[in-house]
């Protein structure tokens, strides 16, 4: 019995490797899933019985050398804090897989991470120093006021979990933080024992976390008031054309703790009244899920703020870019991973396009069959372009999208979604050139697979064209394999692509491996081809367009102040502005002069991002809009059934294209949407290239022909004309990226009112197949599915684009249509040789 109690030295040393040993594999374990390995719900949950395993076995080995008995749990410490590393592993295994707690923040996870190779280091103190030992136990000290959090929060599940214990002790993970409280208490009043000075450094470690959690909470004190008194000036505001939330997000600053507070509920596991674990967030705000003790507390003390739901997704989608997160969504899409990637990029060097296939897999890591989840993405597009083809692999085929109106679309993916749980997918335009794309179902069964294509104009930078991969958000694509193929019709100069694309025929330079989202290729532009596209009795070629400098002098300037304007610039427009009447928005237009002007700019920089009213802007042809932005704003959407958006749509459809000087290269999603519907033209440039223009008396030229559009970035435009001799060579991507810019020319200042999907752009729409404000492309499973929706595949469109051809092949009854078409002009135009 002795030689129980009192472990030889050497034995000890090999009882703790062991301990360390078993730490490292079931830590390499814990983190297969991070690194993508056994993701799925089945593979996750067999690594948590491995964890659990590797836990119980060095509790035998405990056992069997006699460290460890029930009579006397806490005699050899040293040994029960390794088992408590190996559980504390197991824990947040069996987590995955019974959701007590959402991820953890990043900070909880480093603090975790940190505190369990500090115990185990602590495991060998009587081998440290005293200096290294005292470390060891303020990080303890720290870490026992999280353990102690945790092991009340855990309160309510003690008296359940012991009839659990019974399921091979599963439940006793629920007692892990209560005995790891302990257990360090235990530890701290043996090491006072030797030296008081222990005692002292581990209070002072569990002050910290103390002394920090009071400072958070009393900061989140302040960020409520601050909520509630933006939200008191708001009602005596002047101007109430604007929601609440509009001014709230101007007011608030944009860090960590205004996030939190926003995502309270929304991502944050936040208590109620009884502090319960069943309190998770709820789930139609598409992130990560977390906990944050600090958050928790700060709830539980302080109460939620004075927000509803629908105000801080809209405050999260202005100032942090959260779009996509906030996206509607019918069916879960928590366990979705894009696990492929097919991009193809054909380049068109003498006519200065792109066309884009990205072929994407989505694959489901849920372990039951019968689980059916909902994939949404965002694709970002360069400015100017447009989605021009969809497709969804059903039953193993590929089956090609129709193109129908936004409001059609909607009510078949919603209808077939929502109810009826069938196959559908459908992209969407967004505003700031973006699109949205969503496939259903997608079950663990097989990976689910779509392609989406896209005509860009390259950008002209200098003497060079430039393609800028398209990228998108949605399912993680962490570990997603890549195929990338680049293929360039025409030879060039001056070729430049990242070195990990090969060539592997001519012209033709191929990438495999992991998935890449920033990358673009450029080379020296050739001669612009002096060729057109012809269809339906029109030609349309491509000209360049760089911008015109033409005769401007303004009558009157507005400045468009926030907070991303400096002291310095306002001084610098002020000083070459002031010979004419200069004004600024304040809830009304306030003119500026010697006496107001630094009170005005004091107050107007505090705003995180503002929303000019173009709209109040008396004679805007004689006027011009000095601007400057951040990038943060909402968009013209996020505006729409407010009073501000219906003078808008009342007064703007009357006024000329207003110009507008950004200092900087950034526009505000609001101004960007505005630039796209052609209601401003912008400038970029500082403040001495807007000294040039007013001394000069010039501006860019503003006049929108009809029958032109300028392709964004690109300094090209597409000009169309009646065709007299039809023919041509150029792809049939001319006359895509025409209609889509033609559209959306077209619905201009008309976007707010109610009544600005006419027929004619449906048509115009229909014609390219292109997903533009009034239309959407759409796959649905049979043609009854069609038929009940009235979607009908037109006989006068393009169809979807193709990486392969100009176009959709005719079907069968169409080349019959065409031949029919051709005999009768053939008739009619020979018809008269034949009577002399």
């Amino acid at each position: 019995m002795k030689t129980l109690i009192k472990t030889p030295v050497k034995t000890e040393l090999n009882l703790k490797l062991i301990g360390v040993g078993l730490i490292i594999v079931s830590f390499l374990l814990f983190m297969l899933p991070e690194w993508g390995v056994g993701a799925t719900d089945e593979a996750s949950f067999g690594l948590f019985w491995m964890n659990y395993s590797l836990t119980a076995v060095y509790f035998v080995v405990m056992l069997s050398k006699g460290v460890f008995s029930f009579k006397r749990p806490f005699r050899h410490l040293e040994y029960l804090y390794l088992y408590l590393v190996l559980f504390i592993i197991s824990c947040y295994a069996l987590n995955r897989q019974m959701s007590i707690f959402q991820d953890s923040v990043p900070w909880l996870e480093a603090f975790i991470t940190l505190f369990c190779v500090t115990l185990m280091a602590y495991s060998f103190r009587e081998l440290l120093p005293k200096k290294l030992n005292q470390v060891l136990l303020f990080v303890l000290g720290a870490g026992s006021v999280l353990w102690l959090y945790y092991a009340i929060y855990l309160l309510p599940l003690y008296i359940i979990s012991i009839f659990g214990v019974l399921a091979l002790g599963m439940s006793l993970h629920t007692y892990v933080p209560l005995w790891v409280a302990i257990c360090l208490g235990v530890g701290v009043y043996k090491a006072a024992t030797e030296d008081r000075q222990y005692l002292r450094t581990f209070v002072a470690g569990a002050a910290f976390p103390v002394l920090f959690g009071i400072f958070y909470i009393w900061q989140w004190q302040n960020r409520n008031e601050q909520l509630a008194f933006s939200g008191n000036d708001y009602v005596i505001q002047e101007d109430e054309t604007l929601p609440r939330w509009v001014k709230l997000s101007q007011q608030l600053p944009a860090d960590y703790l205004t996030e939190r507070i926003l995502k309270t509920d929304l991502v944050y596991q936040v208590p109620t009244g009884e502090f319960s674990m069943w309190d998770m967030p709820r789930e139609n705000f598409e992130e990560v899920k977390r906990h944050d003790p600090l958050v928790s507390l700060a709830v539980l003390l302080l109460g939620e703020p004075n927000l509803d739901r629908k105000e801080k997704i809209k405050i999260l989608e202005s100032i942090y870019d959260a779009r996509h997160q906030a996206e509607e969504r019918l069916w879960s899409g928590n366990n979705l991973k894009t696990a492929n990637v097919v991009s193809q990029v054909r380049i068109y060097p003498n006519y200065r396009l792109a066309y884009t296939e990205k072929v994407l897999s989505v694959h489901n890591n849920m372990a039951h069959s019968n689980n059916q989840q909902e994939a949404i993405y965002t694709f970002f597009l360069p400015e100017g372009s447009v989605v021009t083809s969809l497709s969804l692999w059903i039953n193993g085929r590929e089956e090609k999208g129709y193109l129908t109106t936004k409001s059609k679309a909607q009510t078949a993916y919603k209808t077939i979604v929502g109810v009826e749980a069938r196959d559908p997918s459908v992209v969407h335009w967004q505003e700031g050139n973006r699109v949205s794309v969503r496939v259903f179902p997608c079950t663990p069964e097989e990976n689910r697979q779509f392609k989406i294509g896209i005509t860009s104009p390259l950008q002209q930078q200098g003497e060079a064209l430039v393609y800028q991969n398209i990228y998108f958000t949605g399912p993680s694509t962490l570990g997603a394999t890549e195929t990338s193929v680049v293929y360039l019709d025409e030879n060039v100069n001056g070729l430049e692509l990242p070195s990990n694309y090969k060539l592997t025929r001519s012209n033709t330079y191929k990438r495999q491996g992991n998935y890449s989202q920033d990358w673009s290729l450029r080379f020296n532009a050739p001669a612009l081809a002096n060729s057109s596209f012809s269809f339906a009795g029109n030609n349309y070629s491509l000209t360049e367009l760089p911008q015109q400098l033409v005769p401007f002098e303004p009558q009157q300037l507005y400045l468009d102040i926030n907070t991303s304007w400096s002291e310095n610039e306002f001084e610098q427009v002020w000083d070459m502005a002031k010979q004419k009447p200069v004004y600024v928005w304040d809830g009304k237009m306030v003119q500026l002069n010697e006496q107001n002007r630094a009170e005005l700019f004091s107050l107007l920089q505090q705003q995180r991002y503002s929303l000019f009213p173009l709209h109040m802007i008396k004679n805007p042809e004689q006027a011009l809009v000095i601007s400057k932005s951040n990038g943060v704003s909402p968009n013209l959407s996020d505006l729409k059934d407010t009073p501000f958006a219906e003078q808008m749509a009342e007064i703007l459809p009357q006024h000329a294209t207003i110009s507008v000087f950004s200092l900087g290269e950034k526009l505000s999603p609001y101004f960007k949407s505005l630039k796209e519907l052609r209601v401003i033209a912008p400038l970029h440039g500082d403040t001495k290239q807007l000294a040039t223009l007013l001394q000069n008396k010039q501006f860019i030229n503003t006049t929108i022909d009809h029958n032109t559009v300028r392709l964004g970035q690109s300094g090209l435009a597409i000009v169309k004309t009646n065709a007299t001799i039809a023919g041509g060579t150029a792809p049939d991507h001319v006359l895509r990226l025409f209609a889509y810019n033609h559209v959306l020319q077209q619905i201009g200042a008309r976007y707010f009112s109610k009544d600005f999907i006419e027929d004619a752009l449906i048509a115009e729409a229909t014609q390219a197949n292109i997903v533009s404000p009034v239309s959407s492309l759409i796959v649905l499973e049979t043609q009854a599915d069609y038929e009940r929706f009235d979607i009908q595949k037109s006989k006068a469109s393009l169809g979807n684009a193709s990486m392969n051809g100009s176009g959709a092949v005719p079907e069968p009854e169409e080349w019959a249509l065409i031949i029919l078409a051709a005999l009768i002009i053939g008739y009619f135009t020979l018809k008269p040789y034949f009577l002399r």
